[in-house]
């Protein structure tokens, strides 16, 4: 029934546990830059980290590129070090919001079906994609960790490309630029209000994947398919691709 394949990540393929905006999350933080030769009063950085990025995201809404728009957490960072009066390249500044989401994880893994889906998918040649609300800098190293980035015939990231789900203008980069036909493409997500509604309002088919303890069912759901237990064999069953 479908070729194209576009799954959201976090909470549908991956499942991740992060801690960015805590106490002790910037006290651990903080610590760990003063080894590096940065050197913050925990405090101070938090306090400078969540100004400067609610500064971003409002100019990013007046400047009216996307109906949903997105930053890129480099800049932030820039700005926050310049701050302190530290001048750094761009290299730097990459490793340093790679390691802020190092030292901000609980967990990451894959869920139990994730592998079994995508081989399902590739062994019957369909295409798979992936739409993410996400910042490079933090979710390429983790595509790598769990070894799920070769699976995919494109990566979308919101910080890349200025806009996020639910707006249509982000599914309709990702369709456009792989001359993807929407009749043809599903959303595969667990999110109603951003993957599954950002694929009606865009015109894609929807898979709901239900990570809830208990179901409720919509009165107007936004998606074709829903797998009430949150299995992703299920996008293969559901949308009649063979499974083994």
């Amino acid at each position: 029934m479908y070729q194209n394949y576009i799954f959201d990540l976090y909470g549908t393929l991956i499942d991740i546990h992060t801690d960015e905006s805590s106490k002790n999350f910037f006290k651990k933080y903080a610590k760990w830059l003063r080894k590096q030769g940065y050197y913050f009063d925990w405090k101070h950085f938090g306090y400078l980290y969540t100004t400067i990025e609610q500064k971003y995201r409002k100019n990013a809404e007046k400047i009216g590129y996307a109906r949903c728009p997105e930053i890129e957490i480099e800049d932030v960072f820039d700005d926050v070090f310049l701050a302190k009066g530290y001048d750094l390249t761009e290299l730097q500044i990459k490793w340093l919001c790679e390691s802020f989401r190092r030292i901000s994880l609980i967990y990451l893994r894959l869920f139990p079906d994730t592998l079994a889906c995508l081989e399902g998918l590739k062994r019957a040649g369909k295409k798979i994609y992936l739409l993410s609300n996400a910042q490079r800098s933090f979710t390429w190293q983790e595509l790598e960790l769990t070894g799920i980035e070769p699976y995919f015939d494109a990566i979308l990231i919101s910080s890349d490309e200025g806009c996020m789900k639910p707006d249509p203008l982000f599914y309709n980069i990702c369709c456009e630029r792989y001359h993807l036909d929407k009749a043809q493409s599903v959303m595969i997500g667990n999110e109603l209000k951003s993957d599954m509604a950002g694929a009606k309002a865009a015109g894609i088919d929807g898979f709901y994947i239900n990570r809830a303890p208990v179901f409720h069912e919509e009165s107007n759901p936004p998606y074709r398919y829903v797998s009430v237990k949150g299995s992703l064999m299920e996008v293969l069953t559901q949308t009649g691709v063979s499974p083994c």
